[in-house]
């Protein structure tokens, strides 16, 4: 089992929180929490469109959440995603090189976890690094 932190918790309680806002016409709702070079926590959800590719990620909808307010570096990502979802999820490949585009390295946590009625379960946590998930980024 996974051991996180108590901000780590609070990370994917934030999440939890933020996919009840979800718009969701044909997947399943997704939450996200970063936390923010300045210390600060800002959250995002998935936001779809029936036309393909209009949609946002609740990954990405976070961290524009947190450049709006002035933070172009992230230092941890936690995901949420809703019991319903039949696999073991984790953020997709835009997503990831987005992370990659505003973390501070490729060793920063991403942690993912489903949520069981309305509720993190904790001892589900799946953490990774950004390097686990995406070996081979895009750089300049």
């Amino acid at each position: 089992m996974v051991s996180i932190t108590e901000d780590e918790k609070k990370l994917l309680q934030m999440a939890t929180g933020a996919m009840k806002n979800a718009y969701v016409l044909w997947g399943f709702k997704v939450g996200a929490a970063v936390l923010a070079e300045d210390g600060k926590i800002y959250v995002g959800c998935n936001v779809e469109s029936w036309v393909s590719g209009l949609g946002i990620c609740a990954e990405r909808c976070a961290i524009n959440h947190a450049v709006l307010h002035g933070n172009r570096k992230i230092k941890k990502l936690a995901l949420i995603v809703e019991s319903k979802c039949n696999n073991n999820p984790a953020p997709c490949g835009a997503c990831l090189q987005y992370i990659n585009d505003f973390s501070e390295n490729s060793k920063i946590k991403i942690l993912v976890a489903k949520e069981k009625c309305g509720k993190v379960s904790f001892p589900t946590v799946n953490v990774k690094t950004l390097e686990d998930l995406l070996p081979y980024p895009f750089r300049k």
